[in-house]
């Protein structure tokens, strides 16, 4: 496992990026401003090449709106990934800006491209896994 944190500013507040590198998988945690928090989660299945995204409720029962960073960077980086894909994002600014929301926008841009150029790196370190093809299972997938 590899981990690193990038990171962006812009119009007075942070968005920060912790990721880690689970072979050719990618868990990413979008967190930043007033309340770093968890607002939604967007994930991305290499094989089925299949996106999924679950929405959060708010304090007041609204939906957090962060989900759209998170949908944003999988979608900035996913046609260039070797494994699966999980991005969380939680980034509440106390009575948010329009400049605020568009900057939002950009500094995910500036991470997604951050990540994809670490995360091509360190692909280099990761390994094929070998299956064992002795085992055999019935029909439900339980061992014999």
């Amino acid at each position: 496992m590899l981990a690193k944190t990038f990171k962006v500013a812009k119009e007075d507040y942070e968005i920060s990026a912790d990721v880690l590198l689970e072979n050719k998988d990618l868990l990413v945690s979008l967190t930043g401003g007033d309340i770093p928090h968890l607002g939604g989660v967007v994930t991305f299945d290499f094989k089925s090449k299949k996106i999924s995204k679950t929405f959060f409720e708010s304090h007041d029962g609204r939906k957090h709106k962060d989900i759209f960073l998170a949908e944003q960077f999988a979608e900035k980086i996913k046609d260039h990934l070797n494994g699966n894909l999980c991005v969380t994002a939680g980034v509440h600014i106390d009575g948010i800006t329009e400049k605020q929301i568009d900057a939002s926008l950009v500094m995910v841009d500036e991470l997604a491209q951050a990540v994809l150029n670490w995360q091509n790196e360190k692909i280099k370190q990761a390994r094929t896994p070998q299956y064992t093809t002795h085992l055999k299972r019935d029909r439900e997938g339980h061992l014999i």
